[in-house]
């Protein structure tokens, strides 16, 4: 019986074999599951057949089990069990009495801008609840596929995302500029100019050497020089509060800087097309409630600043998520 495969078995006769298992007799199998006796000895014989067993046998007026059928009562009726368990409609998920951790993958951007509301949120509507994050590779892109991270949220360029996976852009972040608010060469105004002279700093997740500043500025015929490249967001406005450069990032990012750092925010001086982010999660997810609660802190953006609820609110209004707030 070592290759015996349950997928090929008529998953029917699984009642009939727990009612014979219990019973110990054909009669009272088929009252306990209101069949007649002679449909439950069609079903025994076709369990014999599928077992390559006898199961009961006959001793004086009644039926014994075999061994193979001892060590089967043992198992099918939690088997059953198990399996009612898992097509059942899954229970409402309740956060403020959950106690779960749900893993997210994503950049430090989500960190900077979005977690400390996330963490006051959970904090005040699910105690339980716990974060695990991890970065964006695709090693953690491979765990979404699998199930094993719950959610990802990240830039829409980021490569590598598999099948099995859905995706919903949450919003579209334009860009600003930061500088140190001293700033020598910077007057009330960043022009052009200015802008293309000054030493930049890039925040390239992927590893590139140019960005969405170097396209642009290439359809003007312009250059501009990167002095430094960073692959994480944090690290840039660190870089600017203590130098001359500047750096083009995401506005909410910019804003986030300027609380903590009191780095001045401009606007760029060219257009920019804003940078899209999106979240990911596996297909496989879709009817976990508990999942879906989790999705939606992001999706409809219960946990998100203000500035990144207003981005959300341009999008699903349909207006540019470039123009004024």
């Amino acid at each position: 019986m070592s290759n015996f495969d349950v997928r090929a078995m008529n998953l029917n006769l699984l009642p009939a074999l727990e009612a014979l298992l219990v019973e110990g007799s054909v009669g009272a199998a088929a009252r306990r599951l209101h069949v007649s006796q002679s449909a439950m000895s069609h079903s025994l014989a076709k369990l014999r057949a599928v077992f390559g067993d006898p199961l009961l046998v006959p001793e004086g007026r009644g039926l014994v089990p075999t061994p193979r059928a001892v060590q089967l009562l043992a198992r099918v009726p939690r088997a059953l069990d198990g399996l009612a368990q898992a097509v059942t409609e899954p229970e409402p998920f309740d956060p403020k009495s959950a106690q779960r951790t749900f893993r997210l993958a994503t950049v430090d951007y989500f960190e900077l801008t979005m977690l400390p509301h996330v963490l006051s949120y959970l904090a005040a509507n699910a105690p339980g609840i716990g974060l695990e994050i991890e970065r964006v590779t695709p090693k953690a892109v491979a765990s979404l596929a699998s199930g094993d991270i719950d959610l990802a949220l990240l830039g829409a360029s980021f490569p590598g995302a598999p099948a099995g996976l859905r995706k919903m852009t949450l919003y579209r972040d334009p860009f600003a500029v930061i500088a140190r608010s001293d700033h020598p060469a910077i007057g009330r105004k960043l022009d052009l100019a200015t802008y293309v002279a000054l030493g930049h700093v890039l925040v390239s997740i992927e590893g590139r050497r140019d960005g969405v500043v170097d396209r642009a500025l290439a359809k003007l015929g312009k250059t501009r020089r990167v002095v430094l490249r960073v692959p994480h967001f944090v690290s840039a406005p660190l870089a600017v509060l203590s130098s001359d450069c500047i750096c083009t990032i995401a506005r909410s990012v910019a804003h986030r800087a300027r609380e903590l750092f009191g780095l001045r925010v401009m606007a760029p001086p060219l257009a920019l097309e804003a940078a899209e982010v999106v979240a990911l999660w596996p297909r496989r997810h879709d009817g976990d409630p508990a999942r879906r609660w989790f999705r939606k802190l992001f999706v409809a953006g219960h946990a998100a600043p203000p500035n990144i609820r207003a981005l959300m609110r341009r999008e699903r209004s349909g207006k540019r998520a470039g123009s004024p707030p």
